[in-house]
């Protein structure tokens, strides 16, 4: 073990990916004289982007300017203008760079685990994986992300004779599966990672047998890139239009809202439009071919792009549903048993040889390093099915909060009243769910009530924006680490996170008990943050761009300067 004894800091941020770098820099352009360190466990900055989790065919599910900060934007693949594409190289270089360019790299600590972060006398005091150092700061900014540790079933694998490895390690092992020796290949699970192990298998011409358990959340569902084959899935998503056709407990205001959401006929436009949709990716995936696609058909009985209860992926790459056609591809609705030498024994009884297997099978606990005390005290869920040791400050009553919740949802929201039936509803129970009691995503409450301004949480709230969202969440964090966001009280701080949780759960059904899931809601979220800073998030030329045109990054640039202006035009008077 290394000695190195105890440093201390301003700041320390726990993640280099796309929340923790732009955190960063927000920090240091309010504070640039700071003390700062990022920590994080990987080699390079870029998180689920960094490059030892790169291999080829890996791209991000969005078109070309939808992926990259408002004020720096990323150049195309190969600098061909017509290749919408966003790779995973593109994503890591452009992530460096950033790093780069704002002088955060000789502020990173790469390779460095920490192990446990704990509280004492005001301060945070970080511990390390394979050292005796010790990092107390000031302020913490975890920005960790949902795909940092990695999980891996509980199988016997003392007498396997072919490697088992990670979605995670992809990359480094990409050299080892495109071996001639390797011919056929086990895929486990039925996370969008598992989509695209299976495509990469396929494309390197093995033979896949991809198992996904019966039971359970079932298959994504899965966009096409463009509908009709004419307009790009997320580039509309990102618009004024669709933040009304999905229901948001963020945007419940305003004619539209009443035309969408309070009225039959609105519902009624709004059911039909995700039915179009539902259909529209239907056909674009095949499930009616008859083949082995039609396992991976999502188990919901209707809209299932709209409730997205398993998740929700995006097809970029043309010929993907022709590819997972390939009769080189067997779907198993089968649980993995045993492994004994070449052989997997099924729990049907079934056996299969293999000489690679790939586990798809999700991510642990990212918030371990904080003890059962610590996530109560910041209103962390407890991890799987373990069981809060503590409970929560009883200077708030959750539980009466979570039930009025409830019944405003339902009101406000009343197609999210009529949820689909899913074929399998174990773990549905709402009282199961994972409830991040953090104000506007970021924000422990109980803590902020104490007027306890030393920790911050990021990247808790998945879209499908995540730059955007990034900065955006940034900036109103480091604001109120500082001390610059006037909180309201309590109650209205524990009204907001309820009717948050309870909405994501009502709207995302499996993945909004687990998760905090915004997919189509970005907008509203932003709308939200830029009210508390006093900015206007409308930033289009007219209305019709207003409410069609989808919003970019680039639309947001130079937010930050706005608010700096604001705040120095604020002090003068």
């Amino acid at each position: 073990m290394e000695t190195r004894g105890e440093s201390q800091v301003e700041v320390a941020i726990i993640g280099a990916g796309w929340y923790g770098l732009v955190a960063a820099r927000t920090y240091l352009r309010l504070r640039p004289s700071a003390k700062l360190i990022i920590i994080d466990s990987d080699n390079t900055v870029g998180g689920v982007w960094s490059r030892d989790r790169l291999y080829p065919n890996l791209v991000a599910q969005v078109r070309h300017g939808l992926f990259n900060y408002s004020d720096t934007p990323m150049p195309r693949n190969g600098g061909n203008p017509r290749d919408d594409k966003v790779t995973g190289k593109m994503i890591h270089d452009y992530l460096h760079k950033y790093a780069e360019d704002h002088d955060l790299l000789r502020r990173t600590r790469f390779n460095t685990f920490v192990t446990n972060a704990k509280q004492l006398n005001g301060r945070w005091r970080l511990s390390l994986r394979d050292t005796d150092e010790i990092i107390e700061t000031e302020k913490l900014l975890v920005a960790t992300g949902v795909t940092s540790i990695p999980v891996l079933p509980e199988l016997d694998l003392s007498e396997s004779s072919f490697p088992v490895i990670h979605s995670r390690d992809l990359g480094t092992h990409y050299q080892d599966l495109g071996d001639e020796d390797i011919k056929e290949v086990v895929v486990v699970g039925a996370a969008k990672s598992a989509y695209d192990a299976v495509y990469l298998l396929l494309k390197l011409g093995k033979k896949v047998t991809w198992a996904i358990r019966s039971e359970g959340g079932g298959p994504l569902s899965i966009l096409p890139y463009k509908v009709l084959n004419m307009i790009n899935a997320i580039a509309f998503a990102s618009t004024r239009l669709m933040s009304h056709l999905s229901p948001s407990i963020l945007n419940t205001e305003g004619r539209l809202y009443k035309m969408f959401h309070q009225t039959r006929p609105g519902r009624w436009c709004v059911g039909r439009f995700w039915d179009f949709l539902d259909l529209n990716s239907s056909i674009h995936a095949g499930y009616s071919k008859g083949d082995q696609v039609t396992l991976l058909k999502p188990e919901i009985d209707r809209q299932s792009v709209f409730w997205s209860s398993s998740g929700l992926g995006l097809v970029v790459l043309s010929d993907f549903w022709p590819t997972l056609h390939s009769p080189n591809l067997t779907v198993r609705r089968d649980v993995v048993q045993a492994v004994k030498g070449n052989t997997v024994k099924f729990k049907s009884a079934d056996q299969i040889t293999t000489d690679y297997m790939i586990m798809c099978t999700g991510w642990g606990d990212h918030f371990a390093i904080f003890d059962a005390q610590h996530k109560a005290k910041i209103g962390l869920p407890a991890y799987g099915d373990d069981v809060e040791a503590f409970s929560e400050s009883q200077d708030i009553d959750w539980k009466t909060h979570y039930e009025v919740a409830d019944k405003i949802v339902d009101q406000k929201l009343p197609f999210l009243a009529d949820p689909p039936k899913l074929k399998y509803t174990k773990g549905m129970d709402p009282a199961l769910q994972k409830r991040w009691n953090l104000y506007r995503r970021v924000v422990p409450v109980s803590m902020a009530t104490k007027g306890d301004r030393s920790l911050a949480i990021l990247g808790q709230i998945h879209t499908i924006q995540t730059p955007l969202v990034s900065e955006v969440q940034s900036l109103w964090a480091v604001l109120y680490l500082l001390g610059e966001i006037e909180l309201p009280d309590a109650d209205t701080m524990a009204t907001e996170v309820s009717l948050w949780n309870t909405w994501t759960r009502k709207r995302y059904l499996r993945q909004g008990l687990k998760h905090t899931y915004s997919l189509y809601d970005f907008l509203s979220y932003v709308d939200s943050i830029f009210k508390d800073l006093k900015l206007d998030s409308r930033r289009k030329s007219n209305f019709i761009s207003e409410f069609l045109s989808p919003y970019e990054p680039h639309d947001f640039n130079g937010f930050v300067d706005e608010y700096l202006r604001t705040r120095e035009t604020s002090k003068v008077e």
